[in-house]
C-alpha cells in the first residue's frame, strides 16, 4: 500500500504494527524507538513483545501464527464472516472502497484488501487526514471492518500464548485513543 508523506505519532504506530504483523524483521530493530513512542502515548505491549520475541525466530513464529495454515488469520472478513463464507469478497471490495477514497491501492494479487497489516496502513496513512468528511469515513472504517472481530483475533493470539498477543492488547489500546477517546 502508498504512503501518506505526513503521519502523526498514532499513525506512525499502526505502521509499525503493520510492519511487526507481516515483516518484522525491520521493526525489531527499531524496538527501542517504538517501545518508547509507545509509552508516550499510553500504549502498553510492545516492550512485552519485544521481549518475548527475543527468544524465538520471529519470522518462523510469524510464518506458524500467520500464514500457511495459520493458527490465527490475521483476516477480517475471516473473522467477522466465517471461513468459507459467499460475502468475503462483497466485505473485501467494500475495504477496497475505503481505501480507493483516500488514494491508496493494494495489489489484491499480493495481499487481500482485508489482511491486517493492510488495514493498519490504512489507518496509519490516514490518520492525518484534516477534513470531517475523511475523519468520518476513517471512524466508519474502524467501526464496520476492524470493531467487529478484533476481538476474536487478539483472543486467538492470546489462547496460542504466541508474543503477538501483546501487540494484539497494544492495538486494542491504540484504536481506542484514536476512535473511542474523547477528541
Amino acid at each position: 500500500m502508498s504512503q501518506v508523506s505526513h503521519v502523526d505519532e498514532i499513525g506512525l504506530l499502526y505502521i509499525a504494527l503493520a510492519r511487526l504483523f507481516d515483516k518484522p524483521g525491520e521493526a525489531v530493530k527499531l524496538a527501542d524507538e517504538i517501545t518508547s513512542l509507545a509509552e508516550s502515548l499510553g500504549v502498553d505491549g510492545f516492550a512485552e513483545f519485544f521481549k518475548e520475541a527475543a527468544a524465538l525466530d520471529l519470522e518462523g513464529h510469524r510464518v506458524e501464527m500467520f500464514e500457511l495454515a495459520p493458527r490465527c488469520p490475521p483476516y477480517g472478513g475471516y473473522h467477522a464472516l466465517g471461513e468459507d463464507n459467499k460475502e468475503r469478497g462483497w466485505y473485501m471490495h467494500q475495504i477496497l472502497t475505503y481505501y480507493r477514497a483516500f488514494g491508496l491501492e493494494v495489489d489484491v494479487k499480493k495481499e487481500l484488501p482485508d489482511y491486517l497489516p493492510a488495514m493498519l496502513e490504512f489507518l496509519g496513512a490516514t490518520r492525518a487526514v484534516d477534513d470531517l468528511g475523511r475523519r468520518t469515513m476513517r471512524r466508519d472504517f474502524y467501526l464496520r471492518f476492524m470493531k467487529p472481530w478484533l476481538d476474536k483475533f487478539s483472543q486467538c493470539v492470546e489462547k496460542a500464548g504466541s508474543p503477538y498477543r501483546h501487540l494484539a492488547k497494544a492495538l486494542r489500546r491504540l484504536l481506542e485513543l484514536d476512535f473511542e477517546a474523547s477528541p
